[in-house]
């Protein structure tokens, strides 16, 4: 049972102000709609819907991911996109809010 604990890592809260920067901007706050309308709110990498370049793009989802509000899981050759649930659980009416707008 010690040995389960002193491996597992302080869950901290994610700043506010870092969520916010990097929701900032119409590209990153469109993959996080699309997201919250996916099947599971899960999704491939290839299959979100954008305007910009594919490298762009891929930027943006790292400056999300890097922001600690994306989740990614890789299957295989394919990299599963997902909202990270402390998000939701520290901020409960973050994501309803941009959902419905």
């Amino acid at each position: 049972m010690l040995d389960i604990y002193l491996t597992m890592k302080k869950i901290e809260r994610i700043p506010l102000d870092r969520i916010l920067k990097a929701l900032g901007d119409p590209i990153r706050l469109s993959v996080i709609k699309q997201l919250l309308n996916a099947e599971d709110h899960e999704m491939t990498c290839g299959s979100f819907e954008y305007c910009v370049q594919k490298a762009t793009f891929s930027h943006h989802i790292k400056i999300l991911i890097d922001s600690q509000i994306l989740c990614q899981r890789v299957e295989g050759v394919r990299k599963y996109l997902s909202i990270n649930n402390q998000i939701e659980n520290t901020y409960p009416e973050l994501l309803e809010t941009i959902k419905n707008s």
